[in-house]
């Protein structure tokens, strides 16, 4: 009964559609000169079909099959020392996932970092059957994508979208291999655009999509019903199997990482200075800014872009390149997906007056807020930690919060802290700042254990209150 429901909506959304085809305005007229194929309709509209979409779409879509080697952490002591990293204790694993072929001539796959993590052994099995060893040309960490490569040059593609012009409502097919389950396309539509603070990765602005898509899936295509690449596919919202709800990296953002990971390895981030913080309704009133969204500039890193263009605190940030920003963690986004170098245009308000004004990012680095944890909290008292802003080394490649100071004889210092220290993790929850630290640990039982990266090394450290 629901499956019919659904399949009568979907032959009333493209009876519409065919309606609308029929009888073209004079923008639709404008638009049909884009090299676009119009909406999967036969002539019966109950005959709906997007065979010919995944026919061209499918055979771009690669399977990645990766053999890892996974660092085992070790259970550290008070005063115990960490081996040398040749000596740390390693666990052969094996995983997969999806990717896209961006390139055919060079033979560029674009897939997600966390499909090739740790990976000593990378292949791709191509629609045709064909499997090949492929290399790893680039990583990002911060956005969870990677560029891989392979000696072949006889690819299949697909046309390229803007996801610039995705719109909530608009149907999209997810391509992947979910649970190796070659070529699987499932049918959705997007559910929400610039989605951020999921906490999956450190910089986010997710397409939000109810197409099915399961582990396997990460790396795949999410393509229109032209058959253009529009996203990435990514992650989902459940940790026990799919709810229907996915992310999506919009591939927009996808290309420029691309290009900095074919050219550079990495992506190089740069800042424009600006400090930020969310801009509440109360602030706003106190301001008399005219809106209650944005990113509220609280500090200007001396001497930066932000500073020299006489940006200052109280100033409200509403717009970078086009894109409305909604919040700091917005804002922090928009800047840290363009390279080192790119220009950016902000929209700035203040008392309730916009000034557009173009800055050049910088390699320039962020102060960060420092917190000290008072004696008796969590076991943790002594301990000083920050988060990973712009200019330090880790940005965008670790994510936690990250000691800078150990009081002397302090509870932190006899579990075993140490400056420079970046605690990722309190038991099996995710810590990727400062607050987030305190929250999970306030919240832990008599005793409980940290996550340490220490030196490119990982261990646990056990806390007890």
């Amino acid at each position: 009964m629901r499956s019919h429901s659904i399949e009568s909506a979907l032959v009333a959304v493209f009876a519409g559609a065919v309606a609308c085809v029929q009888v073209p305005s004079a923008a639709a007229q404008t638009a049909s000169a884009r090299p676009e194929m119009a909406a999967p309709v036969a002539s019966d509209p109950a005959k709906i079909t997007f065979a010919d979409v995944l026919a061209r779409t499918i055979p771009a879509v690669v399977t990645v099959r990766v053999t890892s080697e996974v660092q085992v952490p070790v259970e550290l002591k008070p005063g115990q020392s960490l081996p040398a990293a040749s000596h740390a204790q390693r666990r052969l694993a094996r995983s997969g996932g999806s990717g896209v072929v961006v390139d055919p001539e060079k033979g560029h796959i674009l897939t997600n970092h966390h499909v090739t993590e740790d990976a000593v052994r990378i292949e791709v099995v191509l629609s045709d059957g064909r499997l090949l060893s492929a290399k790893l040309v680039g990583r990002d960490v911060g956005t969870d994508l990677a560029v891989i490569e392979v000696a072949a040059r006889d690819l299949k593609t697909m046309p390229v979208g803007d996801s610039d012009e995705v719109r909530v409502g608009d149907v999209v097919l997810a391509i992947g291999n979910p649970f190796g389950l070659e070529g699987t396309a499932t049918l959705g539509i997007v559910s929400a655009t610039r989605r951020s603070e999921i906490g999956h990765e450190a910089f986010e602005d997710f397409f939000q999509i109810d197409a099915v898509i399961n582990p396997g899936n990460s790396g795949g295509a999410l393509v229109n019903t032209s058959g253009e690449l529009i996203a990435i596919n990514t992650a989902t919202a459940g940790r026990s199997g799919n709810v229907g709800i996915g992310f999506a990296i919009p591939i927009n953002m996808a290309k420029t990482i691309k290009f900095q990971l074919i050219e550079h390895g990495l992506m190089r981030r740069g800042s424009v200075g600006i400090i930020a913080e969310d801009l509440t309704v109360e602030k706003a009133a106190e301001l008399m800014s005219g809106t209650n969204r944005g990113a509220m500039v609280t500090s200007v890193v001396s001497g930066s872009p932000a500073a020299l263009a006489g940006i200052e605190p109280g100033s409200i940030v509403t717009e970078v390149n086009g894109k409305p920003v909604r919040s700091s963690t917005e804002l922090k986004t928009r800047t840290v997906t363009v390279p080192l170098g790119a220009v950016l245009t902000l929209v700035v308000r203040k008392a309730g007056v916009d000034r557009k004004i173009s800055l050049v990012t910088a390699d320039i680095r962020e102060p960060t807020e420092r917190v000290f944890v008072p004696a008796g909290f969590a076991g943790l008292g002594g301990l000083g930690v920050s988060d990973i802003a712009p200019g330090n080394a880790l940005f965008g490649i670790v994510r936690g919060a990250q000691v800078f100071e150990v009081a002397r004889e302090s509870e932190a210092a006899r579990v075993g802290l140490l400056p420079g220290d970046v605690i990722t993790a309190v038991d099996d929850r995710r810590v990727t700042n400062s607050e987030q630290l305190l929250s999970h640990a306030d919240r832990t039982g008599m005793t409980y254990r940290l996550k340490v990266r220490r030196n490119e090394l990982l261990c646990w450290i056990r806390v007890t209150r």
